[in-house]
């Protein structure tokens, strides 16, 4: 769940209460996990926050990372954009089990455009709670209202769909919220526990095999990218609006424009364009001020009274930790056409 005020816990409608601290178990008898949604991991859905595990004000993700922020009690797994939010994403059962709880109401709006009041006690929006015996349940926020098909009471299957992702409740993109929990608690399906006081922390997935393989762990996550004609704002990015790669040659401007997940302070940006012809036409580099789940970044050059030549541009877009620091670079290369 993406929480606006990102140090104050989350309120959850769908959950049980009241257990103390588990240390990692065996869960005897209990399923192995599928993902919870219809996706490629890396391709059409990215994980966007982790299940937050540092038990006092701090955070750390499953691998000591800072996927995550304080007090997060599941895994998102997010959208390119609202138009792949429109032309639908099954959210589908981890597991079989019995469904215990459902709603279906709330209407998909970002949190941004209305207020934490209007979603409170609501903020998992629509979703589901489904039982799978041994004590283990999962749950499934931020449905897109009218999606969900099934009810209170019903037994489904491993991979049954269950509705679509959405925007309802609290949060400012499309995404799914998924929690596992233990007799009420969260807990990390990438561990097993619900907090870890020191690094490394020791691994016992609940994911199946299939799922473990798709569900990598990646950091300074590129999954939005493309071209402008002009200065778009994120809201326009995000309602997938700019999803075309080709510009006029009179276009006032040529802007290349990125979204990403996960970056650290000191992280550095660079966005390059090539010409056709080979000649730079752009390098634009800034520095991440600040630890953010996502971020939004443009650069671009306005047109010349000859207008931009014909042919295809190459765009180079990457994101590297600050020196010294831990992590990888992680980069894309694609190309723009302008049409003749």
């Amino acid at each position: 769940m993406a929480c606006r005020v990102r140090k104050t816990a989350c309120v959850w409608a769908l959950m049980l209460l009241g257990t103390p601290l588990l240390a990692a178990q065996a869960l005897p008898g209990a399923p192995l996990l599928g993902l919870p949604l219809q996706c490629m991991p890396g391709v059409d859905c990215w994980i966007a926050n982790l299940m937050d595990l540092d038990p006092g004000a701090g955070v750390r993700d499953y691998a000591c990372g800072r996927l995550t922020y304080d007090k997060h009690d599941g895994i998102d797994f997010a959208l390119r954009d609202d138009r792949a939010m429109q032309e639908g994403v099954p959210v589908v059962a981890a597991a079989a089990g019995v469904v215990r709880a459902v709603r279906d109401e709330e209407p998909d709006v970002s949190v941004r455009d209305r207020t934490l009041s209007a979603v409170a006690g609501r903020e998992c929006g629509n979703g589901l709670r489904i039982d799978h015996g041994s004590d283990l349940q999962t749950q499934y926020c931020h449905l897109r209202r009218g999606s969900l098909r099934v009810r209170r009471g019903e037994r489904v299957e491993a991979g049954q769909p269950l509705g679509l992702v959405g925007l309802s409740g609290q949060t400012e993109y499309p995404h799914l919220h998924f929690v596992v929990r233990r007799s009420g608690r969260p807990i990390d399906p990438f561990t097993r526990v619900d907090s870890a006081s020191a690094c490394p922390v020791t691994r016992h997935p609940l994911w199946n095999a299939q799922a473990l393989q798709q569900l990598s762990y990646a950091t300074r996550i590129l999954y939005n990218f493309g071209v402008a004609d002009g200065s778009p704002k994120a809201a326009d990015v995000r309602s997938g609006r700019y999803r075309s790669r080709s510009l006029s040659p009179q276009a006032p401007v040529l802007a290349v424009w990125l979204e990403a997940f996960g970056v650290s302070a000191g992280d550095v940006v660079d966005i390059e364009v090539l010409a056709p012809d080979g000649a730079a036409l752009l390098h634009h580099r800034s520095a991440i001020e600040r630890d953010q789940a996502r971020i939004f970044r443009l650069a671009g050059r306005k047109r010349k009274a000859s207008g931009w030549p014909s042919g295809l541009y190459r765009i180079r877009i990457s994101i590297s930790p600050r020196a010294g620091s831990p992590g990888e670079a992680t980069r894309v290369n694609f190309t723009a056409e302008v049409g003749s």
